[in-house]
C-alpha cells in the first residue's frame, strides 16, 4: 500500500511539473497581454512607433487594430487597410472602446492579444474585442492575420 502512495505522489508531481511547462514558454498565441493592453489604452506614442498598425473595419465602427512590428516580416492579410497615422491610430482606439460601451458588436471589453509564430516569437498584436481572430501560422515562422468579422448579435427571446 505504501509503494502505492508513493507512486501515486511521484505521479502527482509529474504531472503538475509537466501542467506547468507551458506556463514557463514564451507567450502563448492569441493569448491576453495585459502590459500591451495598459500602452495601446494610455496612446503611448512611443509604442506606436515601433509598429505599423492597420485597422479593420469601417473608420467609424473599427472592429480591430493589427500592431505590426516594423521589421522585414509583415502579418498582414490583403484585407487590412493602409497602415494609420499616430492620430488615427487614437481616433479608432476611442471608437473601439466606444462600440464596447455602447454594447453594439464588440462583446468583449478591447486587449491586445499576442500574434505568436509557430517558433514561438512575438509578431504584434491585435487589439480587439471580438473573441476569434483568424490567422494563418506557417511552419516557416510566417504569420498572415486576418481581420475579424463580428457576429451579428441575436436578440434574446421573450419568456
Amino acid at each position: 500500500m505504501r509503494n502505492l502512495m508513493r507512486a501515486f505522489s511521484v505521479l502527482l508531481m509529474v504531472g503538475v511539473v509537466l501542467a506547468s511547462l507551458p506556463a514557463w514558454g514564451g507567450e502563448k498565441n492569441l493569448d491576453v497581454n495585459k502590459a500591451v493592453t495598459a500602452k495601446i489604452r494610455a496612446f503611448d506614442k512611443t509604442f506606436f512607433k515601433r509598429f505599423d498598425v492597420y485597422t479593420a473595419g469601417v473608420k467609424e465602427a473599427p472592429t480591430a487594430l493589427l500592431f505590426d512590428k516594423k521589421d522585414d516580416y509583415p502579418i498582414t492579410s490583403r484585407y487590412w487597410g493602409a497602415p494609420l497615422s499616430e492620430e488615427q491610430i487614437v481616433y479608432a482606439i476611442y471608437r473601439l472602446d466606444d462600440q464596447y460601451n455602447d454594447n453594439k458588436n464588440i462583446p468583449f471589453q478591447p486587449r491586445a492579444l499576442n500574434v505568436v509564430n509557430l517558433k514561438g516569437a512575438v509578431l504584434g498584436y491585435v487589439y480587439t474585442g471580438i473573441n476569434s481572430v483568424l490567422m494563418d501560422r506557417k511552419k516557416d515562422g510566417s504569420v498572415t492575420v486576418f481581420p475579424p468579422d463580428p457576429l451579428p448579435r441575436i436578440p434574446a427571446r421573450g419568456r
